[in-house]
């Protein structure tokens, strides 16, 4: 059976992809709910088999499900008798979508960008969309929530996202991986729109231009509606400027860790010239960053 793509909205945070959320929810076939975590979370290991009641036990004791606001009984009446985990997820997407009187669904969580290979594996039909932003300007977002305690540790957090979508993209193939750039989308939203749309074979809708009637909605069902205050603003591309958010010794050292995945990109570096002073601190960050990664893996596993 021939089906539709299922669209994956992917990227490193604060990229732009619940802007992307908004907007793609805004066509008029097409439901994007709030991020699951449960597709990757959830799904079998090699060989292990599906139960469908023991499924619905584990979104009804998610804490991120409960915002898709779907009625435990819908939802196991809806993946009754499913005998793949795949379709099980196919059902509770299509419900959702259904409920919104749409007849088509996407999966916008970010994180899954590091586990493309596992969206691949489950659904022959993802089409992954792999939203980018600058990593100067994710890096200065990032600082001002504290997500990161720096710029650099933030701009390392980047190109490691990066790296990985757009490596994962490139053994997906041609038809199955399209990248967005936010500073795109922004600066021309109905062309990059209809990039997008014949990416995931959906015909363009002017609707999708501006989200903002939807935009409340989006919001409120995000795990911290006060990060997305300006999602129901115009789109524009003036939020936000590492130029003027990031003194120039700190883009030397963010660009320093992160200039190679930039350039790549297509983002022009801004020339600025490090000093030793920048450059060990740059490599400073990197060992530290290293040496947290290498030790959370070791970290001995939760007893279930």
């Amino acid at each position: 059976m021939s089906r539709a793509p299922f669209p994956f909205f992917v990227g490193c945070g604060r990229s732009g992809t619940t802007l992307v959320r908004a907007l793609v929810d805004a066509h008029p076939a097409m439901a994007v709910p709030p991020e699951s975590h449960f597709v990757v979370a959830l799904a079998p290991g090699r060989g292990g088999g599906f139960d469908p009641a023991v499924f619905v036990s584990a979104l009804a004791a998610s804490e991120r499900f409960a915002l898709w606001e779907l009625d435990r009984a819908a939802v196991a009446a809806a993946v009754a008798g499913v005998g793949s985990y795949p379709d099980a997820v196919r059902s509770v997407f299509a419900l959702w979508a259904d409920r919104q009187g749409k007849a088509r669904y996407g999966d916008k969580t970010p994180g899954y960008v590091v586990h493309l290979p596992v969206i691949a594996g489950l659904f022959p039909e993802a089409v992954v969309v792999h939203v980018v932003r600058d990593g100067r300007d994710v890096a200065a977002s990032f600082v001002e929530l504290g997500w990161a305690s720096t710029a650099e540790e933030a701009a390392l957090h980047w190109r490691l996202r990066v790296s990985r979508g757009r490596r994962a993209g490139r053994a997906l193939g041609p038809g199955r991986y399209h990248e967005l750039r936010y500073e795109d989308l922004v600066a021309e939203p109905e062309r990059t729109l209809r990039a997008l749309c014949d990416a995931i074979s959906l015909p363009f809708s002017p609707a999708m231009v501006d989200h903002r009637a939807g935009a409340a909605e989006v919001a409120r069902t995000t795990s911290h509606p006060e990060y997305h205050r300006h999602l129901g603003e115009p789109v524009t591309a003036d939020l936000r400027d590492w130029r003027r958010d990031l003194d120039p010794s700190t883009v030397a050292r963010v660009e320093l860790l992160a200039g190679p995945v930039l350039a790549e990109g297509g983002y022009e570096l801004s020339g600025a010239r490090p000093s030793a002073r920048d450059r060990a601190a740059a490599a400073g960050h990197r060992a530290r960053w290293e040496a947290h990664r290498v030790s959370r893996r070791l970290r001995p596993a939760r007893p279930s």
